[in-house]
């Protein structure tokens, strides 16, 4: 903070021209010089105040150094013995280093999860491979990995054990078996069953069940509903239908498998044999429920491949109509030029002819 460095009000030079002067004159003089050294207070505010800094640097933008690059951060992420719970990182890498062991996960970045809640184990398996090192996870801390050949695999199943509670009917006189001994559980009345029979059609094998008429006057709400369930109710069945007729026409393509000689002495079936036995695009029993992603994608691949060879026979074969066309005019052409040329050949030997025999009758 910085202030205002005042002057003396009065100076020696002033003090000696003041002796020979009045009383009035001096209280005038020294008046004038006091208000030329007042100081306002705006002044005395804007120097007691000083002036302000920043205290704290303003942050810059993040700049990568030449030559380096953002660090990754791999490495291990948990120790041996360290507790973890399910989807916790423990270890990450560009590469299998380590490999899922017991109850843990690998990414498809490669970075090894906890599986489910426990303790981290660094261990190596000569029985399952010689010189690769797994990481995995026990549910509790001492136990080691791996564990021994034909043990079984620890797994918690989120079950409680529950005492079961056990009581004994009381033995009847009616409940007997043939040997006198009472039992000990008790008949059931027994139900009589209707026989199943075949069902000639969809139709018999879906019925609408009985009308019930309503009194509240819903009536017709209830007709229609009733209605569009029994339609889903044969369109379930036709497909299921359908479903089963696929099936066995594929069980027939596999079992009706005839085994050729090819070009390259080997006994196998022909190309389009196996693409029967394979089925077209769409009509593969099973073909409409996906596994995956990647299912989903060969397929939609395979059928637009299937489009795309469609595009071009048509093209290719639409192409080979212009060339036959073009041909036929061609020929055409040719045809109509050779015979106009033999015509007019014919025309000059005919005209020679009738010149030849004038000019002999003149000669005579």
């Amino acid at each position: 903070m910085s202030f205002v460095q005042l002057q003396r009000p009065l100076q020696r030079g002033a003090a000696a021209s003041l002796r020979g002067t009045t009383a009035t004159t001096t209280v005038a003089g020294l008046e004038e010089r006091f208000t030329r050294l007042r100081i306002t207070l705006q002044q005395t505010n804007a120097a007691l105040q000083g002036t302000r800094y920043a205290s704290v640097k303003s942050q810059g933008a993040y700049r990568i150094p030449n030559k380096k690059t953002i660090a990754k951060k791999m490495g291990a992420k948990k120790t041996g013995d360290q507790y973890v719970i399910p989807g916790n990182i423990i270890y990450k890498q560009r590469g299998t280093i380590w490999h899922p062991g017991e109850n843990t996960i690998l990414g498809r970045d490669h970075t090894i999860h906890a599986a489910v809640a426990g303790y981290v184990k660094y261990y190596r398996d000569p029985t399952r491979h010689p010189t690769r090192q797994y990481i995995g996870v026990t549910f509790n801390r001492e136990d080691k990995l791996p564990y021994p050949p034909g043990a079984p695999r620890r797994r918690k199943l989120g079950l409680v054990a529950v005492p079961r509670k056990t009581e004994e009917a009381p033995a009847t006189p009616d409940a007997l078996s043939p040997s006198g001994i009472p039992l000990a559980v008790t008949r059931l009345p027994q139900i009589e069953m209707p026989e199943e029979t075949a069902p000639e059609s969809v139709e018999a094998a879906v019925r609408e069940p009985k009308k019930t008429p309503l009194e509240d006057g819903n009536s017709i709400i209830s007709a229609l509903i009733k209605d569009k369930l029994h339609k889903r109710r044969l369109q379930q069945a036709a497909a299921e239908k359908e479903k089963e007729r696929l099936k066995k026409e594929a069980e027939i393509r596999m079992n009706t498998r005839v085994l050729r000689l090819q070009d390259d002495y080997s006994y196998r079936e022909s190309n389009w044999e196996i693409g029967r036995l394979v089925g077209d695009v769409g009509t593969i029993p099973g073909s409409e429920k996906m596994d995956s992603r990647r299912a989903k994608f060969r397929l939609r691949r395979r059928k637009r491949m299937c489009s795309f060879n469609a595009i071009k026979k048509r093209k290719a074969a639409k192409a080979q109509l212009r060339e036959e066309y073009k041909a036929r005019v061609r020929a055409n052409r040719e045809k109509r030029i050779a015979e106009r040329r033999a015509f007019a050949a014919k025309v000059k030997a005919g005209a020679a002819a009738k010149g030849g025999d004038a000019s002999g009758k003149v000669e005579a």
